[in-house]
C-alpha cells in the first residue's frame, strides 16, 4: 500500500492507494503550504498515536487509513505495515499533517524539497 506522490505547476498532489481509496482519493495542496517534509523511522511510524478516529479504517500493525483528530488539529494518515513512510507537515490548510507511505521515502523527500526550493521550476513527475 503506497500512496503516489505527483507535482503540477506549483501543487501537490497525493493519490491514495489500497483501502486508503475507500476514504478519499487524494489531497491536493499547493507546494507553498508544505511546511516540511521528514523521512520516518519505521520503529517511530508504528508508535505515533494518530488521535481519534474520524473516518477510516485502524487495525494496528496492519493499516492506518483515514482522518484523524489530535489536540484538536486534523491529520491524514495512508499507511500499510510503516515500512516507508513520510509525514508531511502542512500551514494554512484544514488538515495539518498528511502520514503517507510512499515506494521510496529519500527520493519523495528529494523531489519535494526540490520543488520547494526557492526558484524551483514547475513541473514534475509522479512518484
Amino acid at each position: 500500500m503506497t500512496a503516489r506522490i505527483a507535482i503540477s505547476g506549483r501543487r501537490l498532489a497525493i493519490q491514495r492507494s489500497g483501502v486508503g481509496r475507500w476514504f478519499g482519493r487524494s489531497v491536493d495542496v499547493p507546494l507553498a503550504h508544505v511546511e516540511s517534509v521528514i523521512v520516518v523511522d519505521p520503529a517511530e511510524a508504528k508508535r505515533w498515536y494518530q488521535g481519534i478516529r474520524l473516518a477510516g479504517i485502524q487495525i494496528p500493525g496492519l493499516i492506518v487509513s483515514g482522518l484523524f483528530r489530535r489536540d484538536g488539529q486534523l491529520t491524514w494518515w495512508d499507511v500499510g505495515r510503516g515500512d516507508k513512510v513520510i509525514a508531511i507537515t502542512l500551514r494554512d490548510e484544514r488538515l495539518v499533517r498528511l502520514v503517507i507511505e510512499v515506494a521510496d521515502p529519500a527520493a519523495v523527500k528529494r523531489e519535494l524539497d526540490e520543488a520547494m526550493a526557492p526558484g524551483a521550476a514547475s513541473g514534475g513527475s509522479p512518484r
